[in-house]
């Protein structure tokens, strides 16, 4: 009975945590009391939480304690009756028993239970919505008084702690997505697009913009000429406007406003149709930039770095390739950062991005240095000179990288030597 009573909490968990959002408004709607109480759960995750792992803790520690302290002497004695002397036989006992409320434990109390609430989550948590609501109402001062405790400990480390964030880490829940994605529970596109999502809240701006080089940008006093040129060649929805020099952008323009100056001469001047710029700090985290940008209804932003100087540019559609693959146009050509030679050596542009890199190689780069590139790993490996063309760096876990492509200025193609896979012992 408490192995089962502790399924009913495992299970309940899972089934309140799953129901669909608008289902549950629907049934609100139509006047479901326990569609009430669930949603009074979700409302208050931690003491929800709580309650469910003070359940599951105090159920399995008495299962233990019981069957240690009831069925293991029971046991104990018919083994002694067996002639298995005294002491061993209590020995082998607890360990059977011990054994035995593990593996139900594991079955009813764990496998079973959540197996059913994905089946059946809304019946279950429709179920058992009302009496866990009761429950938890009752179980404010123990989560309280539980809370205090783990503060007070964690007062030395400088840190505070509660219910909810100790559940499950953000590393924990990209796990269990990735393995639903595997495992066909959960559609691989999206399970893709959860993980890059996890992955994105630790991007920077400078991780994940256009660099200065490749920027297209218009002079601020450019004639129509210039202007239908740079619209015939680049075609590029929106374009910086500099003075002087590309570090003093003035501005921004709209492919579709430039139209007017392109084609009605001297009736309109790029001054007319420039809206004013918008900056950004390299580095900024990447989604509160794309937050930013939304609540601005802006599609573009200049980077620069902290002395000011204009390092990039990024825009919305480079902040949501982040998290969809890229986005091409009907004129765009998908550019190919990693061509496969075989099995063990693909050729890399040099300014792709280790995130990238270790994506499609399946490596293990740290992306946690001052560089962000393999142009910038390579020159790292080569003590901070760019090198030739043919130089080998040796990486860590065997990868060696051989340069076929440089210049006095950059790197700019690279062969990715990997590592042998590791030979399998014969039968």
């Amino acid at each position: 009975m408490l192995v089962l009573a502790n399924g009913v909490f495992a299970g309940a968990e899972l089934a309140v945590i799953s129901l669909r959002r608008t289902r549950l408004r629907e049934l609100i709607d139509e006047g479901s009391a326990s569609a009430k109480a669930v949603e009074k759960l979700r409302g208050d995750p931690e003491r929800f939480l709580a309650t469910v792992q003070i359940g599951i803790t105090v159920i399995g520690a008495t299962a233990a304690a019981f069957g240690g302290a009831s069925i293991a002497a029971r046991l104990g004695g018919v083994l002694a009756g067996l002639g298995v002397p005294e002491q061993q036989a209590d020995d082998v006992a607890l360990a059977v028993v011990v054994a035995f409320v593990s593996y139900l434990s594991l079955v009813l109390g764990e496998l079973v239970p959540k197996s059913l609430a994905l089946r059946a989550g809304e019946r279950y948590a429709l179920l058992i919505g009302r009496p866990l609501h009761g429950l938890s109402w009752l179980m404010r001062p123990v989560v309280w008084f539980l809370t205090a405790s783990s503060n007070v400990v964690l007062r030395l480390f400088g840190d505070r702690t509660n219910f909810t964030e100790g559940r499950l880490s953000a590393e924990e829940l990209q796990q269990l997505v990735e393995e639903a994605a595997k495992q066909g529970t959960l559609d691989p596109h999206a399970g893709e697009i959860a993980s890059r999502a996890f992955e994105m809240g630790e991007l920077t701006v400078g991780e994940l913009m256009v660099p200065r080089e490749h920027i297209v940008a218009l002079r601020r006093h450019a004639n129509a000429d210039e202007i239908r040129q740079v619209l015939l060649e680049h075609g590029h929805s929106r374009m910086p406007i500099y003075e002087g020099t590309p570090d003093n952008i003035v501005g921004y323009v709209i492919a579709k406003d430039l139209l007017g100056v392109a084609w009605e001469g001297n009736l309109i001047v790029l001054e007319d149709v420039m809206r004013p710029p918008f900056f950004l700090v390299e580095t900024m985290r990447a989604m509160d930039a794309l937050k930013e940008l939304q609540r601005r209804r802006m599609q573009l932003a200049v980077v620069v770095d902290e002395r000011g100087g204009v390092v990039g540019l990024v825009t919305v559609e480079d902040l949501v390739e982040e998290l969809v693959g890229d986005i091409l146009s009907e004129s765009e050509t998908p550019e190919e950062l990693v061509r496969r030679e075989g099995p063990t050596t693909a050729v890399v542009l040099a300014s792709a991005s280790l995130r990238d890199v270790n994506r499609e190689l399946g490596l293990e780069l740290d992306e946690d240095q001052d560089y962000s590139t393999v142009a910038g790993l390579c020159i790292a490996l080569a003590g901070g000179a760019i090198p030739e063309p043919g130089t080998r760096l040796k990486a860590d876990g065997g990868l060696e990288l051989e340069v076929l492509d440089s210049s006095p200025r950059r790197v700019r193609t690279v062969r990715f030597h990997l590592p042998q896979p590791a030979e399998q012992p014969q039968a």
